[in-house]
């Protein structure tokens, strides 16, 4: 069987079942640590080790920044810098630009685009045009 098939088959669901347990577990280990206070932890259950409450906190914020921070700043600015000036051919014409050709009277149209001549002929003047 393929591994780049999106099917479920029977290893892929016992590590998407482990990683569900796994997750749920830290995720209750998290919560103990952030709101049971360090005297019951340590008295009543020997854990001697925790690291400190303020990482309860400043940890999602620190990640939550992060995210915030690549949404709104990095990736716009990455976009922006790939996309090509407003002068530029490739905001017009580029390899996957399909040429108007011919087509058999009565018929239906090809797919193609339309010549920036056209588009601007019928959008800028004032005399009817035929359609494209």
């Amino acid at each position: 069987m393929s591994d780049h098939t999106p099917a479920p088959y029977r290893p892929r669901s016992v590590y998407g079942y482990a990683l569900y347990i796994g997750s749920n577990m830290l995720f209750l280990l998290y919560i103990i640590w952030a709101f049971v206070p360090e005297e019951f932890l340590s008295e009543k259950l020997g854990l001697s080790y925790w690291p400190l409450k303020y990482w309860a906190v400043a940890i999602p914020i620190w990640v939550l920044t992060g995210i915030a921070v690549f949404a709104f700043i990095i990736y716009p600015a990455t976009n922006m810098l790939l996309t090509p000036d407003i002068d530029d051919m490739r905001t017009i014409k580029d390899q996957y630009s399909l040429s108007k050709i011919d087509r058999v009277p009565g018929g239906i149209p090809p797919v193609s685009d339309i010549p920036i001549t056209d588009v601007c002929r019928k959008l800028y003047t004032k005399q009817p045009q035929d359609n494209f």
